[in-house]
């Protein structure tokens, strides 16, 4: 291993730190996966509205049960292992094209928003499943050299499946044509390689159910829907504009021969099968790491081949890009408390409410508060609530209507939702807790 496979991991490690509030209270994506760490065996799964896997679970629960449940303690485990992809994103980088573009690609990942998500800044799968990426993506790149990484690249695409379900199909799939186009492809190879996919997945969901005691819990996608994940890639594509002006001088320096540089065709066929995979799973991970390989390839171009003039006025450019985004993000955001008002809702309904009392909320806070109430919480439609059955309801207060009430204007005690009428117990930030009188 080279020097930067080495050091990367170390230096993304402090950068992801300093870069983000690890203490954070938990977002409504992270709920899921942290209730059914927190709680394998009770009813609160149902309040998550997305599932995950048995070997996501038991992967996500290691951290948590050696150091704790605190949501530092619980994304502590995901950036270590964030870090570890690090150092895999700059050996595969070295294995298709050079160390500049591995550490470049590295640096995106760092410098985005959305890369250090996928590092574990986010507690869920994300750096676990990037891990097991990066490691089946080098053992298929090493088919031509070493036939046991065939084996490998089975192992590891064999965990990916186990961790996020048949959105890491594209794993075996890639395997099997970068064999075929290795001429290689044979009916022993193809029985080696599915063989060992499906046995470590298998093997991996088996041994996760049973250290947890429950099903493996069979779901279609351990991520979000593909239209959601399509908009947020869009959302987030922004965030690659700094490294423009290098990726265009790259461009203006590509090599004559720069098809038989490298590994073009096999960073194709990631790309595309990435993007297919997006699109029909709303796997996120493959399209940005393949897209930060991408340009870190062209950015590499232009730091080999301009003349060292340009090379510095276009990382000038670069870094001017990049503070002014980060200022003009930083000063059209509002102050998020959403997220500390709608723990301390959580915690006040565990202490305060009976744990008999049946509660509503609205899909954009019911995982959270399932988790920090530690009960199972309804589903609630502001728009047309549903009151039946229910003793208490949480309640966003910008989508409640205030008739006519000003800013600043006390709320009222009472309200009146599809013909019941509620009483306002507590507030907490933009959310209210409101009883509901019997009829």
């Amino acid at each position: 291993m080279s020097i930067p496979v080495i050091a990367l991991p170390m230096l993304g490690l402090l950068v992801l730190i300093q870069a983000a509030s690890l203490r954070s209270p938990l977002s409504e994506a992270e709920a899921p996966l942290a209730i059914a760490v927190r709680y394998p065996t009770r009813g609160l799964a149902e309040s998550a509205p997305v599932g995950t896997t048995a070997a996501a679970t038991a992967a996500a629960s290691i951290g948590p049960a050696v150091l704790g449940t605190t949501e530092f303690r619980l994304r502590s485990l995901g950036v270590m292992i964030g870090c570890a992809a690090l150092g895999m994103v700059v050996w595969l980088g070295e294995r298709l094209f050079s160390t500049r573009a591995g550490v470049l690609t590295a640096v995106i990942l760092m410098a985005t928003e959305a890369g250090r998500s996928l590092l574990g800044t986010e507690f869920g799968i994300e750096p676990f499943y990037l891990l097991a990426m990066l490691m089946a993506l080098g053992a298929i790149r090493n088919l031509s050299s070493d036939k046991a990484s065939l084996v490998r690249a089975g192992i590891a695409g064999g965990a990916a499946i186990a961790l996020t379900g048949p959105s890491a199909t594209w794993i075996p799939v890639m395997a099997i044509a970068w064999l075929r186009g290795l001429r290689g492809l044979t009916w022993r190879s193809f029985g080696i390689g599915v063989g060992t996919t499906i046995g470590t997945a298998a093997a991996a969901a088996l041994v996760s159910a049973m250290a947890l005691g429950v099903a493996p819990l069979p779901v279609p996608s351990a991520f979000p829907p593909a239209t959601e994940s399509i908009a947020g890639f869009l959302r987030d594509t922004p965030q690659l504009v700094p490294i423009l002006p290098l990726v265009l001088l790259g461009l203006w320096n590509t090599p004559k021969h720069w098809q038989l540089q490298g590994s073009p065709t096999f960073l194709w066929m990631w790309l595309a099968l990435a993007g297919a995979v997006m699109v029909i799973f709303g796997a996120f991970a493959p399209l940005w790491v393949a897209s930060a390989m991408t340009l870190a390839v062209a950015s590499s171009w232009a730091i080999a081949r301009a003349p060292r003039v340009h090379v510095t006025t276009a990382i000038v450019a670069c870094t001017a890009l990049g503070i002014w985004l980060g200022a003009f993000e930083s000063a059209t955001r509002e102050f998020d408390v959403d997220r500390w008002a709608v723990r301390e809702t959580g915690k006040f309904l565990r202490r305060n409410l009976d744990a008999t009392a049946t509660i509503g909320a609205p899909d954009s806070a019911r995982g959270r508060l399932s988790y920090y109430a530690t009960r199972p919480i309804s589903r609630l439609d502001a728009d047309s609530a549903e009151l039946q059955g229910l003793d208490y309801v949480v309640l966003d207060r910008r989508v409640v209507d205030r008739g006519s009430l000003g800013p600043g204007t006390r709320p009222p005690r009472d309200l009146e939702i599809a013909g019941r009428r509620l009483q306002i117990v507590a507030e907490f930030g933009s959310w209210m807790l409101a009883r509901v009188i019997p009829a």
